[in-house]
């Protein structure tokens, strides 16, 4: 237990023996403890412990209101829990704002697309690069220092729009891309910070099948390239294609967590989440009667 306890000092003895939910991984890139949220009276997430392996894509289900979204959001830093921890690599995040957090390699997308509607395709993914020179006032006017940087910038967003689709849309202003190519240009966007965990709000959410499928591969695509896939979704068509480990979540708190397979054969997340089969539901009915 001695590697377990190093890389996860918040826990103790007991925690690190205890049953799933919260199973241990060998290779977790994040690591949460303890974190809880509140609204009101209302606890949006209170999760004990949550371990993501690394190179997996996980998919995190659950009912409207179980916590996702806003799990997504205390973890990529757009939100504060009241308490709690969580570590990427090792590194303790919390209290560092989102652009610091996506300079340590975890970036996000969101549930409805934060595309800067008024700057071009081109621009959207320009503004996503990491610590540039010329951001600074001091070096604003020292064309000749940034503007190498930039001609790299540029080149790498071309090439990231060619391998989404949307080259030839880089002119266009972000605002005239339908629904589907702005979570296109969302996901290429997150790219130019080289991130190593990418987290998708609801990837797919009102988006046609056959654009669904062109984000699914791209998602495959990364995944392959050895970045940790986690995301959000309802359509469990999905998840039960491209997920390699399922967590479910309901009232804030992990509900259990598994290989999909396992997932969706739990009685608890049947009957927390997936629901029965009409048939099936009206014959104990029937026979209860």
């Amino acid at each position: 237990m001695s590697g377990a306890t190093t890389i996860r000092p918040e826990l103790t003895q007991a925690a690190l023996e205890a049953a799933p939910p919260g199973r241990l991984k060998d290779d977790p890139i994040l690591i949460t403890f303890g974190m809880l949220k509140t609204f009101g009276g209302i606890r949006a997430v209170d999760i004990d412990h949550l371990e993501i392996e690394r190179g997996t894509i996980t998919a995190i289900i659950g009912p409207n209101g179980a916590g996702k979204t806003t799990l997504f959001n205390l973890l990529t830093g757009f939100d504060r829990p009241d308490r709690g921890s969580w570590r990427l690599d090792g590194r303790l995040l919390g209290g560092l704002p989102p652009h610091r957090i996506a300079r340590l390699g975890m970036v996000r997308t969101f549930q409805l697309t934060k595309s800067l509607s008024r700057l071009t395709v081109l621009e959207n993914m320009a503004v996503a690069a990491q610590t540039q020179r010329g951001e600074r006032l001091e070096r604003a006017l020292l064309r000749w220092l940034w503007q190498p940087e930039e001609a790299r910038v540029r080149e790498r967003a071309q090439a990231l729009l060619e391998r989404f689709g949307l080259a030839h849309m880089a002119g266009d202003q972000a605002g005239t891309l339908s629904g589907g190519q702005r979570k296109l240009l969302e996901m290429a966007r997150a790219l130019m910070a080289d991130p190593t965990l990418v987290m998708l709000d609801e990837p797919t959410a009102g988006v046609n099948p056959a654009l669904t499928e062109s984000l699914l591969e791209h998602i495959r695509d990364l995944n392959a390239e050895g970045v940790t896939i986690v995301f959000v979704e309802h359509n469990m068509d999905v998840v039960m294609d491209i997920s390699d480990w399922v967590v479910v979540m309901a009232q804030g708190r992990i509900l259990t967590e598994g290989p999909p397979q396992e997932v969706v054969a739990n009685e608890e997340v049947i009957d927390a989440y997936l629901g029965r089969p009409r048939d099936t539901a009206d014959g104990e009915e029937e026979g209860d009667a």
